[in-house]
């Protein structure tokens, strides 16, 4: 190389801060820069006219490099070739050299350009970056979730294994440069994404504005194989893209199994007629059933996130605080406690609070049931009250069925209550409960003005707690009575309709009726319909008694007391006036001549006699006096609160009423009757003794002349002087 080419090299390259040196085509150094001799720490004009043999610390990189002026116009010229050299004090340093064929005007190789530049600190930092880079890409290979990073031209810089993966059809589209839409695209050709329903373009657009937005919200996508993606994108520092990809495709499954099985259980948990809610430890409900949101009187969301228990009266709060507090350390705690709930109903309730744990043992929420035991509960104490009603020997048949219906109107909490007679279409009341006697029995409706109507044709109880929203609105009850509130049933005595048990209130009654109060209403029916048979069955018996006892002690013949019932009654006369020292008078009656009247009219004159007699004398009697057939012909009578004195004016009167009333025209002699009277003393301890004094009389009587009335005489004392 002549002068001018040096000069030429030494104004372009002479102060450049680049290690420069230029060799001929025999590898002998004709020029280097200031900036290589300090690289080298030799003089320029020492390193002039050297080959760069010198300075390869490896002979073999030195003779590889010779390929450089063999085959100048080879693009490998190119290239930078990492060289250890070796320098002036013995020390060796790194460098990158780069190099150029320099030609003349004939194409001819004229030497080589070499630009060094020192390797330490960039092979340090490249060391360092490139044991960060494969520490990166270890840490990002060994993650599961799928991570791409993009510069801030939205270029592809570097991602992971399990992107490629997750993206399997976009993977030969995932090369570092490559633009994300490009990628995006390309997947989306290969029918990759699930757009759901959008057109390929409109999907496109959406995804890029996610992307773009960078913001760090999450994304959940949708592959067309059916895996679900979680993706968050974040802008870096320096404008890029940081996206995270988890393939949620098992959690999808898992949550869409839990939404289902949720939805099952609340829509099982909505179909329990019980409050079911969960509440946290602060005793916030996080959970709260159909049932629950009724009972409380809101809606779900106005409840979650409250303290249910602040609703509740503070008494009730007490207790429940109580046995939440026992369920906090674990303990499964059931307790019966009456509750008001904001609809405005008391409910005796069984609740049980069952504590959930977490993964730790730990308490982390209760869960609270809470069932309704109004209903039991009451028909437990009804039913036995009405055992204890039907079974007391200390109520009367009326008494027992008013106490049935003061019980029923009680439990089901109604004003009034009815027994109903129904003959045809006339519906009577036979039985009343009402607060102030509005209810009158004996009063009677047509049947079609009644609800009972309704629960005779069904032939079953029926019930409204609310007439205005049911069928009963269209009866005629409903716009005659007013009446909201309706329980009845079919009231059978010996399997014949008799009538109807019913229990009524105009208002509406808070809770509706269930099947355990037709069941008790159906009770009710039941034992009242027994117990009209059953006294309908006692009233028999004791008629059906009575006309027995009537057989046992009246003459079949005279219509009067027979002689054994005749006598037990006297019997208690004598008994009585040995209490109250009260008189009366026995009087033996015999029919004068009967024998007679029977040999010449036959016997049945002499009943027809007889029958007179006897009618003569008992419709002259007093309702006190007893009257009897003690013979054939013989009589009985007992004057009450009489002494012989005025038993003799009585049976004066008597013995001319016989012959003025019993005479007959077949008989031709005239029918008269004698009489002894004997007045009760205190030697008389039965009856027969003064039978026997008045008997005395009456055949004395009948000895003297008959048709006459005879006293029995005191028995004089052997003291007392003859008269």
């Amino acid at each position: 190389m002549n002068e001018n080419i040096t000069l030429d090299l030494e104004q372009t390259f002479g102060e450049l801060n680049e290690c420069v040196i230029v060799t001929n085509p025999e590898r002998i150094i004709v020029f280097a820069n200031k900036a290589m001799a300090r690289l080298l720490k030799v003089d320029r004009e020492k390193v002039v006219g050297t080959t760069t043999k010198r300075f390869f610390a490896d002979p073999n990189q030195f003779a590889r490099m010779a390929e450089l002026y063999q085959s100048p116009t080879d693009q490998r010229n190119r290239k930078a070739y990492a060289i250890d050299l070796v320098l002036e004090d013995g020390s060796t340093v790194s460098v990158e050299v780069v190099s150029a064929p320099l030609f003349d005007a004939e194409h001819n190789l004229r030497g080589i350009l070499f630009i060094a530049r020192d390797q330490a600190e960039r092979k340090a930092l490249e060391t360092k970056l490139s044991d960060i880079a494969l520490t990166l890409e270890d840490a990002l290979d060994a993650i599961s979730e799928g991570f791409a990073l993009y510069d801030k031209d939205d270029r592809l810089v570097i991602c992971n294994d399990n992107y490629r993966e997750i993206y399997a059809n976009s993977a030969p589209a995932m090369f570092p440069g490559n633009r994300f839409e490009d990628i995006l695209r390309f997947g989306l050709n290969r029918k990759q994404y699930d757009t759901g329903g959008l057109s390929d373009d409109d999907w496109l657009q959406e995804r890029l504005r996610r992307h773009l937005a960078g913001d760090g919200s999450v994304l959940e996508q949708n592959l067309a194989d059916g895996r679900w993606l979680r993706i968050s994108e974040t802008r870096t520092r320096n404008g890029g893209i940081a996206g995270i990809r988890f393939d949620i495709t098992e959690l999808k499954e898992a949550q869409a199994k839990a939404e289902n099985a949720y939805k099952n259980l609340s829509l099982m948990a909505d179909n329990i007629v019980a409050s079911v809610t969960e509440v946290d430890l602060d005793g916030k409900c996080v959970f709260i059933n159909k049932t629950a949101c009724d009972w409380f009187n809101d809606t779900a969301d106005n409840l979650v996130g409250t303290r249910l228990r602040d609703r509740l009266p503070w008494k009730e709060r007490e207790t429940i605080r109580a046995v939440f507090e026992e369920a906090t350390r674990g303990e499964k705690v059931s307790t019966e406690i009456s509750l008001h709930f904001p609809d405005g109903i008391l409910r005796e309730c069984m609740m049980s609070c069952n504590p959930r744990f977490d993964d730790s043992g730990s308490v982390e929420a209760i869960v609270v049931l809470i069932s309704d035991i109004t209903d039991r509960k009451k028909t437990e104490r009804t039913l036995a009250e009405l055992y204890a009603i039907t079974s007391t020997r200390e109520l009367g048949h009326e008494d027992k069925i008013a106490e049935i219906l003061r019980l029923g109107t009680e439990h089901f909490e109604v004003p009034f209550g009815i027994i109903s007679h129904v003959i045809d279409d006339h519906y009577t009341i036979t039985h009343a409960q009402s607060p102030n006697g509005e209810l009158t029995p004996g009063s009677s409706f047509p049947l079609e003005d009644t609800y009972c109507l309704l629960t005779l044709r069904s032939d079953e109880p029926t019930a409204t707690a609310n007439a205005s929203n049911s069928e009963f609105a269209r009866h005629p009850c409903y716009q005659i009575f007013n009446l909201e509130t309706y329980i009845g049933a079919p009231l059978l005595v010996d399997g014949e309709i008799h009538g109807t048990i019913n229990f009524t209130a105009p208002e509406v009654r808070k809770r509706a009726f269930t099947p355990s109060d037709l069941q008790i209403v159906r009770q009710f029916a039941d034992w009242v319909g027994h117990e009209i048979a059953r006294q309908r069955d006692h009233q028999a018996l004791m008629n059906a008694k009575i006309n027995l006892e009537r057989v046992a002690s009246i003459d079949d013949l005279t219509q009067i007391l027979n002689r054994r019932a005749f006598l037990e009654r006297a019997n208690t006369e004598v008994q009585r006036f040995r209490r109250t020292k009260r008189p009366f008078t026995a009087v033996m009656m015999d029919i004068d001549k009967f024998k007679q009247i029977n040999d010449l009219y036959g016997h049945a004159t002499g009943d027809e006699v007889l029958r007179k007699f006897a009618d003569t004398v008992s419709s002259a009697l007093r309702s006190v006096d007893i009257f009897g057939r003690v013979g054939g012909e013989e009589f009985c009578m007992i004057l009450h609160n009489a002494d012989l004195e005025d038993a003799m004016l009585v049976c004066e009167r008597l013995r001319q009423r016989i012959i003025a009333e019993c005479q007959l025209d077949i008989v031709k002699q005239t029918v008269t009757c004698s009489m002894g009277l004997a007045a009760v003393a205190r030697e008389d301890l039965e009856f027969s003794t003064l039978m026997q004094k008045a008997d005395t009389a009456l055949y004395e009587a009948k000895s003297t002349g008959r048709n006459k009335c005879v006293t029995c005489k005191a028995p004089q004392s052997e003291h007392t002087p003859a008269v």
